[in-house]
């Protein structure tokens, strides 16, 4: 396998990757023709995916064999929409990666592509403390920007949100990883380590979650005058996915109903939000059909893969 290749994913990945690029056709076509129009991926990979597909078999009438397929990432699928981005920006951490992100953006000499090597969260809070992303724009231009935040697990941190909304000019679409999150959260409470806690912590922008997840009871000394505590883990999956929606809610002025990502046999460990702290109303309203349009459509493909269609129509800008 060579350097560029990236094995990832399945039919969740390019569910999630079909619902950004609908809404990015939306963004563009709504508003690419007021406003200078960004794409903003700080955890774009090498901007395609490689995986394995079995071909063959009885009904092919042809041995069963596997093969490698390459699939657009979302970084060929911003570069190749029409209409397009006027701005795009892509990074990542790992250097081959962006090896190949710079090569796939040399394909589109027209467009203004640039990639980014290092700290996805650097990478956001640098950009968007510019300026020009923090204040009205004196020279007339107005900015917008779809940010999709794509993290192997819980790496986004909270300061990155808070400058996202800060700017007032950011949609933003967060692949929130309740994975991780359940898994950090131990169901005895005195097995939460101070690094879990600090994770924790940084994932919800408040420590509140350990009063609101667990029934914190006193310690007690048991037969040997030892202390000992009985708390237990009182939240579920649902409880911990509203609890980080509300945080959301408190640094964003709209947050989208989730999009639920099953990944093969699991339940939704994968929520995809939109949200935005957009502070006119008609922007706001806007947002909002554009974001319920594909959280609609998508979640009843995620419950149905074979729902998934190509070249879906927008709903009318």
């Amino acid at each position: 396998m060579s350097d560029s290749r990236h094995e990832f994913g399945g039919d969740w990945t390019e569910l999630k990757l079909e619902a950004i690029s609908a809404y990015s056709k939306f963004f563009t076509g709504a508003i690419g023709g007021k406003f200078d129009v960004w794409y903003v991926d700080p955890f774009a990979g090498t901007g395609e995916r490689t995986a394995k597909e079995e071909i063959g078999g009885i009904f092919d009438d042809a041995p069963i064999s596997t093969i490698e397929k390459q699939y657009p990432g979302s970084a060929a699928r911003a570069l190749a929409l029409t209409p397009p981005f006027h701005h795009l920006r892509f990074g990542d951490a790992k250097k081959r990666h962006v090896k190949a992100l710079q090569a796939l953006v040399e394909l589109y000499p027209d467009r203004d592509a640039q990639v980014l090597a290092g700290d996805a969260n650097e990478f956001i809070q640098n950009l968007f403390s510019q300026p020009e992303w923090r204040e009205r724009d004196r020279s007339g231009v107005r900015r917008r920007a779809l940010v999709f935040l794509d993290p192997y697990g819980m790496e986004v941190k909270w300061k990155t949100l808070q400058v996202l909304a800060a700017s007032q000019k950011a949609d933003v679409w967060f692949l929130a990883n309740l994975k991780a999150a359940v898994q950090q959260l131990c169901h005895k409470h005195e097995k939460l380590s101070e690094e879990k806690r600090n994770a924790l912590t940084e994932y919800f922008g408040t420590n509140q979650w350990e009063e609101r997840f667990y029934d914190i009871k006193q310690d007690e000394e048991d037969m040997f005058g030892s202390l000992f505590n009985r708390s237990q883990r009182q939240a579920n999956k649902q409880d911990i996915a509203e609890f980080h929606r509300e945080c959301l809610a408190g640094l964003f002025c709209y947050v989208s109903s989730p999009l639920p990502i099953a990944v093969g046999s699991t339940e939704d460990y994968f929520l995809l939000y939109c949200m935005s702290n957009n502070p006119t109303p008609a922007a706001t309203r806007l947002i909002d059909r554009g974001a319920s349009w594909v959280i609609q459509r998508y979640k009843q493909a995620s419950r149905h893969r074979s729902a998934l269609q190509e070249g879906v129509q927008s709903p009318s800008c």
